[in-house]
Order: structure tokens, then C-alpha cells, then sequence
């Protein structure tokens, strides 16, 4: 049985090594497409809250003199109210109307990055505390005017990623616990008879191994237990026999050459 408990053993750890690659392979593509799906709402939100601005850009008008700004950043704000804060901000990055109770001064690097990379286009980024979306403001010749700026949480993602990730490892136990089920069943009774000759020649030659320290000990020779086990000692010993008397014949040879 020994054969059985070293194949059983690699059979299981290459299933439990697939299904971890499998499970970490399928829980980075989950975060990823989450990621992308938290972001394009965020950009959609904005471009949905945008409409009023636009019309005071057309008119020349800077963003900061819309009077209703809060009133129309606190209504998109109740469609989720997981979303941290709505900023409006001018061409130079500098924040004018918010939702937050304490704004800060402008938009951060990273989101500032972003959007001039989107080059006036709705633009999103996962950053370190969570998840920024936001468009331009074009005024009435085109150039940007400044934009809106959507703040999320990063802690909605992360509950979506391990719930995912728990469910996964469920699905992966469950499927290991089979693969390696079938897998115990296949080599029990497939390999039966592969296994079984395999332990008696092992057998066989702890045995004959065994017998070689008695006997070198002066003791008795112990029979093995099976049949072919029986065989291939008795071979084992004829060989070691032969063996034994080619070097005492070439001993004596040896002594008797002048």
C-alpha cells in the first residue's frame, strides 16, 4: 500500500495546486471586472449630473456661480448612498461646490492625472482610498472649464471581491473533495493489480535485504511471506550466492598466480 498512499498523495496535491490557480486566476478577473463596472457608474453619474453646469458653461459663466450647485450635487448623491462625496471643480483643478462637509482645496494628483489623460472624455481610477469618476465642463468655445468629480468608497468593492472569493473557495473544496474521491477510487481498484505486484517486490526485497544482515550475523534466513515475493528471494539469494563464489574464486586464483 505504500505505492497507493505516495501516487494517491501527488494526484491529490496536483488537484489542490490547479484549483488554487484556478481560484486566484478567477478572483483577480472578478476584481478587475468589478473595478471597471465601479468606475463606468461612477462616470455615468457624473455625466448625468453634468447637464445644469453645461448650460452655465455655454453661457460664459463660471461654475462657481451656479447658486443651485448643492441642491443638484445632493440629489445625484441620493441615487447611492454609499458614494462619499460630489465635487464640482474649475479648469485649474480647484474644488467650488461639494457635498462634503469639509472639501479639500482641489482634486487630488491622481484623479487630476486621470482626467488629462481622458482628454475631456468621462474618465475613472481606483485609488488608494477608494474610487474617483468624474467628466469635463466645456465652456462655449470647447476648452474644458473645469468638471465633476464622483468619490466611492473602496469598501463596497472589497465585500463584492471576498464574497466572490468565499464562494469560489467553496466551489473549489467541493470540487477537489470529488477530483480526489475519483481519483482514490481509480487508483484502488484501476491500479490494483499494478500496486499489489509493486509492494510485494518491495517486500521482497526488504525482506532479502533483512536476511543479508542475519546472515552476515550468523543467523537464521526468514523466508518472505508471498508466493512471488518467495520467488524473487530465492532469485536474490542465488545471485548473491553466485556472486559470493566468483569472488573467492578470483581470491583464489589470485593467490595461487606466482
Amino acid at each position: 500500500m505504500a505505492l497507493f498512499w505516495r501516487v494517491w498523495a501527488v494526484v491529490s496535491l496536483v488537484n489542490l495546486f490547479v484549483m488554487a490557480v484556478l481560484v486566484g486566476l478567477a478572483a483577480l478577473q472578478f476584481t478587475s471586472i468589478h473595478s471597471i463596472l465601479v468606475g463606468e457608474r461612477l462616470a455615468v453619474l457624473a455625466s448625468r449630473t453634468v447637464a445644469p453646469f453645461v448650460a452655465s458653461a455655454k453661457l460664459g459663466l463660471p461654475l462657481s456661480s451656479v447658486r443651485n450647485a448643492p441642491a443638484i450635487l445632493q440629489r445625484a448623491r441620493q441615487t447611492d448612498e454609499d458614494i462619499v462625496a460630489l465635487h464640482v471643480f474649475d479648469a485649474d483643478g480647484r474644488i467650488v461646490h461639494s457635498t462634503a462637509t469639509t472639501a479639500p482645496d482641489a482634486i487630488s494628483a491622481q484623479a487630476a492625472n486621470a482626467r488629462r489623460e481622458a482628454r475631456g472624455a468621462p474618465w475613472y481610477r481606483e485609488v488608494g482610498e477608494g474610487f474617483v469618476g468624474g467628466i469635463d465642463v466645456a465652456g462655449a468655445d470647447g476648452h474644458s472649464v473645469g468638471g465633476i468629480l464622483v468619490v466611492y468608497p473602496s469598501q463596497g468593492h472589497l465585500t463584492q471581491v471576498r464574497s466572490m472569493v468565499f464562494e469560489l473557495l467553496e466551489g473549489a473544496a467541493a470540487a477537489l473533495s470529488i477530483a480526489v474521491l475519483v481519483g482514490t477510487l481509480t487508483l484502488r481498484y484501476g491500479l490494483a493489480r499494478s500496486i499489489r505486484a509493486f509492494d510485494a517486490a518491495d517486500e521482497a526485497y526488504r525482506d532479502f535485504e533483512r536476511n543479508a544482515w542475519r546472515r552476515a550475523a550468523g543467523r537464521e534466513w526468514i523466508p518472505t511471506a508471498s508466493e512471488d515475493a518467495a520467488a524473487l528471494g530465492e532469485s536474490l539469494r542465488a545471485a548473491a550466492a553466485r556472486y559470493r563464489a566468483t569472488g573467492h574464486a578470483l581470491t583464489t586464483q589470485g593467490d595461487a598466480s606466482p
